[in-house]
């Protein structure tokens, strides 16, 4: 089953006296609360208040530092209450002889042999002392009520001071051991100063140091410079003598061919002028002939060109020879001049490589030395500083404006009482009352499983509202009987709400083709005799033939209500076969046909399990459109599921506030399993609709039936549905 919905305001509007009364005796019980609060246990509260300073910085500074962080101000107000409401604090201050002096710890803390209880006292200290926190500002304090006004002061005072001891005492431990330490530091600093001042001494007397600025120094440095211009230019000549041995070798394996210089050197040797003498008079013995033989073929100028190319060949050759020997000899002085080079070179790299090493020895030593300088002087700092800075721990420490809190107001007695007051009380407890009843009235509602509004139904599995009948007392038209209603006050709420239910029963039935319908009840009082009156009358009126037939045989009403003979013959006569369907039948002045329960004594209810029923509803078939018949409720009696079998359709009246959401479900579902059709329900006689959807329908009804106007759109739209 569905959870149900609760509309809170329609449930506070319907219990509206309860909760009003609730309210004015509420205000009752909250004046008499705070009368006997105010004889018999007042109390006065009083607060002690410090602020949190930044502190000093420096023991020079004018005025201690301003805190501009919230957040910071917040930590340190925190830390500081904590300390405030210790137990040692709270213990320290029971102990005191103005506190145990008060009456609040006479008339608690001291037993009958006169001993004070401290400990129980600091208890109940620790549970009603509070921390106060002055949102915006930079103050702190505690706040602490009596039975007694003059008591107020002297304990939260007392704490007060107690707080402030432990905090000078605290401080000054504080600047003490931080002294101790820095004077630690300080002669832990003085023996390393003199350590290292031994060491400095050792070191140049080891080295040989005599100044800052060692001449040796300079001298290695000269010497460097000079070797390193010597091993370049030997270097130079180095390169420059192997490139011209690889030349020179060249020229002599004939890879390159000899240079000009090279051949005009080797011509201008004295082996070589005979052959260049021979060659030139050769030449003019040559010319010689020819001018005198024209002829160029003659066998002198050819024996004499033949002499001067020989001769020529001679000379080239000496030149050769002479160029070749000219070579070799260049190659090995070139060779010669390179092996010096390169012994030299060495000899100069050795010697700067030992006078590099003598001036890196030097430079460390010097480095060295005056790293052991630094830290002299690092310590000579540092031990400055330590000086210095207990002599500022010493001046913070006679200064009074030093500490981070101090004294912001005394705690004063109060001249009010802090508790009763009036104007909380009251409404308190008026609050109180009005809220544990409005949680009793929605407690029960929550709890009450009973159908009270349509809003119930709709939870139960398969259920169909059909329609809402109010009660006969809410209808605004005042219309004075339920039954018969839509005949007798057509106009009314009641008669318009069973025209609704009636139009959706009469689609729903024709729809299926349906004529005979059964109108049951859960539980006794349901109403189910007057849906079926009205049922019939809404249903004749629009010109169908109707007959209702009482098949209640235990509480036979039907035929009395609708003006016919109630121990007429009737129904139990027709199943026992003793009368005929028109000797039962009973006419009325409103035009609907009755079939009674019958004689009394022909009222038996195991003749519905008959085939004797289904021959008269087949034969009042052939006379109406419509047959309702009139059950008893089935919780009591069994005779309705026996009918529910025998007929096409079947109705469930429920009376509000009578069945509950599970009989009605259990119905439903017995009638679901019937050979009829289950149509729906129709809820009779809510009450409490004040303020609600169906209320709003209902003034609207009756505004349209009186003539008074139109219902307003905004009833309207509130109450659009059923």
């Amino acid at each position: 089953m569905n959870a149900r919905t609760i509309d809170p305001f329609r449930l506070l509007r319907r219990h509206l006296l309860l909760l009003v009364f609730t309210g004015f005796a509420g205000v009752f019980l909250g004046l008499v609360n705070w009368f006997l609060l105010d004889r018999f246990m007042p109390l006065y509260s009083g607060e002690v208040l410090f602020e949190v300073r930044g502190g000093l910085k420096e023991s020079r500074d004018v005025a201690s530092e301003d805190i501009a962080r919230e957040d910071m101000v917040l930590r340190l107000a925190t830390t500081e209450s904590m300390i405030l409401s210790s137990r040692g604090i709270l213990e320290a201050a029971a102990k005191h002889a103005d506190v145990q002096r008060t009456d609040w710890f006479r008339k608690k803390f001291i037993d009958e042999n006169n001993i004070a209880l401290i400990d129980e006292a600091v208890d109940e200290l620790e549970e009603d002392v509070a921390r106060r926190f002055l949102q915006g500002t930079t103050l702190f304090g505690l706040r602490w009520s009596a039975a007694t006004a003059s008591d107020v002061p002297i304990v939260l005072n007392t704490i007060g001071r107690a707080y402030l001891a432990e905090r000078t005492r605290t401080d000054n431990a504080t600047y003490s051991e931080n002294i101790k330490l820095f004077q630690e530091e300080l002669t832990k600093t003085d023996r390393l100063i003199k350590d290292l001042g031994r060491e400095i001494e050792d070191f140049i007397r080891e080295k040989g140091i005599t100044t800052l600025d060692d001449p040796r120094s300079n001298q290695l440095m000269v010497a460097i410079h000079d070797l390193v211009e010597r091993i370049a230019e030997a270097n130079s000549a180095l390169n420059m003598g192997l490139s011209m041995r690889a030349q020179t070798a060249a020229k002599l394996e004939g890879t390159i061919d000899p240079s000009d210089e090279d051949r005009r050197m080797a011509q201008e040797y004295p082996a070589v002028r005979p052959h260049e003498l021979a060659v030139m008079q050769q030449k003019t013995v040559l010319r010689e002939l020819r001018g005198k033989y024209r002829d160029p073929g003659h066998f002198s100028i050819r024996n004499a060109e033949r002499r001067l190319s020989a001769l020529e060949l001679e000379y080239e050759a000496k030149v050769d020879q002479i160029m070749h020997d000219n070579l070799r000899a260049a190659l090995k002085s070139l060779t010669d001049s390179i092996d010096r080079t390169r012994i030299l070179l060495e000899e100069l790299e050795r010697d700067y490589e030992s006078k590099t090493t003598l001036m890196q020895t030097l430079a460390a030593d010097m480095s060295h030395y005056f790293e052991l300088e630094d830290q002299r002087n690092h310590l000579v700092m540092t031990q400055d500083a330590d000086i210095e800075l207990i002599k500022e721990v010493r001046l913070m420490r006679l200064r009074a404006d030093a500490s981070r809190v101090r004294l912001a107001q005394l705690a004063l007695t109060p001249r009010e009482k802090s508790f009763p007051k009036i104007e909380f009380v009251v409404p308190a407890t008026a609050v109180l009352v009005l809220g544990l009843v409005t949680g009793l009235i929605f407690l029960r509602e929550i709890t009450d499983q009973r159908v009270k509004t349509a809003a119930d139904l709709l939870v139960v599995p398969d259920a169909r509202v059909l329609g809402v009948i109010p009660e006969l007392s809410e209808d605004p038209l005042g219309a004075e009987a339920a039954e018969l209603v839509v005949r007798h006050s057509a106009n009314s709420v009641l008669s318009e709400s069973y025209r609704q239910a009636c139009a959706i029963l009469d689609k729903s039935m024709s729809r299926m083709g349906h004529q005979t319908l059964l109108v049951v009840g859960g539980l006794p009082q349901a109403g189910t005799t007057t849906v079926v009156t009205n049922i019939a009358s809404a249903t004749s009126a629009a010109g169908r033939t109707v007959v209702v037939v009482d098949a209640n045989f235990r509480r036979a009403r039907l035929a009395g209500v609708m003006g016919a003979a109630g121990e007429a013959i009737g129904l139990g006569d027709l199943l026992m076969g003793k009368a005929t369907v028109e000797q039962a039948i009973q006419s009325t002045e409103s035009g609907i046909d009755v079939i009674g329960a019958g004689r009394p004594e022909s009222r038996v209810y195991e003749r519905f399990n008959n085939g004797q029923f289904e021959s008269v509803m087949a034969e009042l078939r052939h006379r109406y459109d419509l047959i309702i018949i009139d059950a008893p409720p089935a919780v009591v009696a069994g005779d309705a599921l026996v009918l529910a079998n025998k007929v096409d359709a079947t109705i469930l009246v429920v009376r509000a506030h009578q069945e509950h959401r599970g009989l009605v479900a259990r119905l439903m579902h017995q009638l679901g399993d019937a050979q009829c059709e289950m149509l729906g329900i129709i809820l009779n006689r809510p009450r409490g609709t004040s303020g609600g959807y169906f209320k709003k329908n209902f003034l609207a009804m009756a505004r349209y039936a009186d003539g008074t106007g139109e219902a307003s759109s905004a009833d309207s739209k509130d109450g659009s549905g059923t």
